[in-house]
């Protein structure tokens, strides 16, 4: 008797399960040394049975980054669901970013430090409609920033509302700075205590949005 086919939800978990090896790998070996050759064997397969779930290096990558911005979403939506004043939902967007680079820093390297394909490298190719949603699915965080800020210009007028882009792409900056900084440990060289310094850097950067009694 041959073997049974798969279900839909064996095949999800196995393509899911080579999207956690991928990561693995590209962790360990840069993307450029990441090949379907290699992953083949770490998931007890041939490199050509790959194949039969995912078409490319490149789609296999535009998964696991996409996977990646999608937890970040969850993540900073989750921690500001039930906040109605806007400066403690911007608090607690900041302290879940910066939760999710240290907690998740293969996905947060990946997504933002390392230089690897965007969404303009696929422009033209059969990969452009899946790198189009993962270049949407990484706006919305930004997005979600973005929105608070400028509801704190208006509900406080702290900062003048025509500057809130400028304003959430430096807060953005500033944020990303800490988790690069945490995560390459050359903080750990500057500072004793690494992880008591986080509060009071974020409390520092986010000083201008603070409203004034």
């Amino acid at each position: 008797m041959g073997r049974r086919p798969k279900s839909q939800e064996e095949i999800e978990d196995f393509k899911n399960k080579l999207l956690d090896v991928t990561l693995r790998l590209i962790t360990q070996d840069g993307y450029e040394g990441f090949s379907i050759r290699k992953l083949g064997p770490e998931v007890g397969i041939a490199p050509k049975t790959v194949y039969n779930y995912f078409r490319s290096k490149e789609e296999i990558y535009l998964h696991i980054i996409t996977k990646g911005f999608e937890l970040l979403y969850e993540a900073l939506s989750k921690h500001t669901r039930q906040e109605e004043d806007p400066f403690k939902k911007l608090e607690a967007i900041a302290a879940a970013y910066i939760c999710f680079g240290l907690e998740q820093s293969n996905y947060y390297d990946l997504m933002f430090t390392w230089h690897v394909p965007k969404y303009n490298d696929f422009k033209g190719t059969e990969l452009e409609p899946l790198a189009f949603t993962e270049l949407q699915t990484a706006l919305k965080s930004f997005d979600l920033l973005l929105q608070t800020v400028e509801q704190l210009a208006q509900r406080y007028g702290c900062i003048p509302k025509e500057d809130a882009r400028v304003q959430a792409i430096q807060l953005l900056a500033s944020i990303h700075g800490i988790v690069a900084l945490k995560n390459s440990t050359i903080l750990d060289y500057v500072h004793d205590d690494v992880d008591a310094i986080i509060g009071p850097l974020l409390k520092g950067i986010l000083k201008p949005f603070r409203p004034m009694d």
